[in-house]
Order: structure tokens, then C-alpha cells, then sequence
């Protein structure tokens, strides 16, 4: 048994200009747009404000959201969205802005706090909330069509995960361009959600049901259509193919889960305060290979050819650094292991991933 949560999606070049004509269907009056610092001062967010205003709805702007968002940061976004009292609320930014936006509108919309959702009796129930549209400025973390969101708790970043969070729209402009550092770090991200999506255990129950006939095929295409991830970062061509490929992936691992990959991001920008794509991404080739050796030689074989390259082949391809060039070194691997195993909600969807494999795929990934 599985299920399949999905957004809403609004697609094309220029779509951000529609998002007041998006809030006006859903009957608001007031709304808060959400965004960072740098991304929150562009011309396109501008113009997503004017959109709104164009529909006669009053519009606010709060760009606050830092790369690592924490509590003091959704604190602070949550008290100017209870200020302002808005009908809805809307995500632009990459990964960590959508991540914020949507934690801080299901407590604005259910009076909660953060730590009401830390807890896992919030699993158990389904809730109403405000109206909320998620626009990636970035293509690769998927936010704008899952029902994650992370976020640093007491120092360490944890995962949230509630139905309530998933976006009503997604608006998927791909003439929005990021920095071609981050335009590579979130294509990666992107691919290893797919990789791993592809490559989960299949089980029943959970809020991740595992690779299933419609998590496989998204995945599958999501990786052919990243596989011209180079040319949008280099190029600046193929965004329509990256950003659909980046929406699908998120579409696949916000049903069927992400594994080891994403685990072991989290202990690397632990020790060395990288982006998180780069992070899966330094260990993304040596997690296919063990998938090859220990579970599926025929999926593995099919990420490749997907893809066309490699995983690391693309990374390079790309610009991103290896782990050794990160300064991760062999002394590093026991306290990777350790931090990584710890991710027991991730771990769990390649369980038999044991310390022995896991020291094995982190002293391969130095080889790179």
C-alpha cells in the first residue's frame, strides 16, 4: 500500500507573475510573502509583491530567512506573521525559505509552536491551515512539493514532517536564475533525492511508503531530465528541464523518502558548515556503488543511464568539491558514522545499511 501527496502545480516561464491571480482564487484579502535577505531585494520578488497588489490584496514582505534558518529565526518570522494577521502565506526563496514558510504557517494557523510538531503525537492528527504557495527561486531542494521542513532545534538540524505543511501551489518559474554555485549545489540535491527515492525499501505504513511503480517512474525521468544539470549551471540553458526534473525528484522522495545519502549529509555539514548539496552530493557516488554491490545491481545500472554520467562525473561536472577537498580526512570517518547513524528516521529506509557499510561508503567517497 501507498499514497501519493502532491501540490498543486503552476508551471512556466513568467508564472510568478500569476501568484496574486493564484491567492485571489482562494478568496484572500491579506498575505505575507516570505523570503531572504538577498532574494527578498530582487526584481523578481518585486514583481511577485506587484502581482499581488494587482489583485487589490494587501501584501507584506518579511525576508529574514537565512541558508541555516533556526528557532530564533522562525521565532521571528512567526511573531511578524501573527502581527500582520494574513489570510495566507507565500514561500519564494530556495530550500530553507520554503522550509520556514511552511513550519511558521501551520503554527500561525493552528496557534502551535515549533515543538508541538517536534512531537510525534502531531503525526497523529490532520489539520486545516492558512493557504499557502510555495515559489523555488532555486531548483533542487523540492520544498515547493513536500510536507518536510528542516530546521536547526537546540543546534541540530531535524526534519519535520507533517501533511498539514504541504504546499496548495507551487508556482515553477524557471526564469528565476540563482548564483551557479548554488544553481549546482541544488541540482545535486535534486539528483540524490531521485537516486535516492529510486532506491528506498518499499514497506507499508509510515508517512514514507518506499520506491513504488509511481515514485520509480518520477524518479527515473527526474534524473533524465537532471542529466542536462551542466548545462543550466555552466550554460545557463535547460532550465525548463532542470527545474521540472527538480519537481519531480521532489514529488518522488516526498513519498517514497530519501536514505543513507541525506543522513550522512547532515554529519558531513556537521564537520565542515558546507550547503547541503554539496554535502550529498561528496557522497553520492560511493552510496551507488554499495547500492550496486549490496541491493539492486539493475536500479543502480538504471541511475546511470538515466543520468549518463556517473554521479561523480556530474558533480564534477558541475563544480562541486569531493569530500577529501572539503578536508574531511580517514581520521573524520568513525565520528561521520557515528552522527550519520544517529539519523535513525532516514537510516531506517535502507535499513540494512549497518556501521560496517557505512564506514565502507565514507572511506570509498574519499577515493573521489
Amino acid at each position: 500500500m501507498f499514497r501519493l501527496r502532491v501540490s498543486r502545480l503552476v508551471a512556466g516561464e513568467g508564472s510568478r507573475n500569476l501568484v496574486g491571480a493564484e491567492l485571489k482564487k482562494l478568496g484572500v484579502s491579506k498575505c505575507v510573502i516570505v523570503s531572504g535577505p538577498r532574494t527578498g531585494s530582487t526584481g523578481y520578488c518585486r514583481e511577485v509583491f506587484k502581482s499581488v497588489e494587482a489583485e487589490g490584496i494587501e501584501v507584506s514582505l518579511w525576508k529574514g530567512v537565512d541558508r541555516e534558518p533556526d528557532e530564533a529565526i522562525f521565532e521571528s518570522c512567526l511573531e511578524f506573521v501573527r502581527n500582520e494577521e494574513p489570510d495566507a502565506i507565500v514561500g519564494f526563496g530556495g530550500g530553507s525559505v520554503l522550509d520556514t514558510a511552511k513550519i511558521v504557517n501551520a503554527c500561525y494557523s493552528l496557534n502551535r509552536n515549533l515543538r508541538f510538531f517536534l512531537s510525534p503525537n502531531s503525526q497523529l492528527a490532520r489539520f486545516r491551515v492558512k493557504p499557502f504557495l510555495a515559489i523555488p527561486t532555486t531548483f533542487g531542494t523540492g520544498s515547493e512539493t513536500t510536507c518536510a521542513s528542516v530546521i536547526k532545534v537546540d543546534g541540530v538540524k531535524r526534519g519535520i514532517l507533517h501533511e498539514s505543511m504541504l504546499p496548495d501551489t507551487a508556482i515553477l518559474d524557471w526564469e528565476i536564475r540563482a548564483p551557479e554555485r548554488v544553481s549546482a549545489s541544488a541540482g545535486m540535491d535534486a539528483v540524490m533525492h531521485a537516486f535516492e527515492a529510486y532506491t528506498c525499501v518499499e514497506r507499508a505504513g509510515g508517512f514514507y511508503t518506499g520506491s513504488n511503480e509511481v515514485t520509480d517512474t518520477l524518479a527515473l525521468k527526474a534524473l533524465k531530465l537532471l542529466s542536462h544539470l551542466p548545462f543550466f549551471v555552466k550554460k545557463g540553458e535547460k532550465s525548463r528541464e532542470v527545474a521540472v526534473g527538480s519537481n519531480m525528484a521532489g514529488m518522488a522522495f516526498g513519498n517514497a523518502g530519501v536514505h543513507f545519502g541525506h543522513a550522512a549529509s547532515y554529519a558531513i555539514a556537521s564537520l565542515t558548515s558546507r550547503p547541503h548539496g554539496e554535502c550529498v552530493a561528496a557522497i553520492g557516488q560511493a552510496l551507488l556503488e554499495w547500492i550496486e554491490r549490496n541491493v539492486s545491481k539493475e536500479k543502480a545500472e538504471n541511475v546511470k543511464k538515466a543520468l549518463g554520467m556517473s554521479i561523480d562525473e556530474m558533480r564534477k561536472a558541475v563544480g562541486l568539491p569531493s569530500l577529501s577537498e572539503m578536508g574531511i580526512g580517514r581520521d573524520d570517518v568513525p565520528e561521520l558514522v557515528r552522527r550519520t547513524m544517529e539519523v535513525k528516521r532516514l537510516i531506517s529506509m535502507r535499513p540494512e545499511i549497518g556501521e560496517e557499510d557505512a564506514r565502507w561508503i565514507f572511506e570509498r567517497a574519499l577515493s573521489f
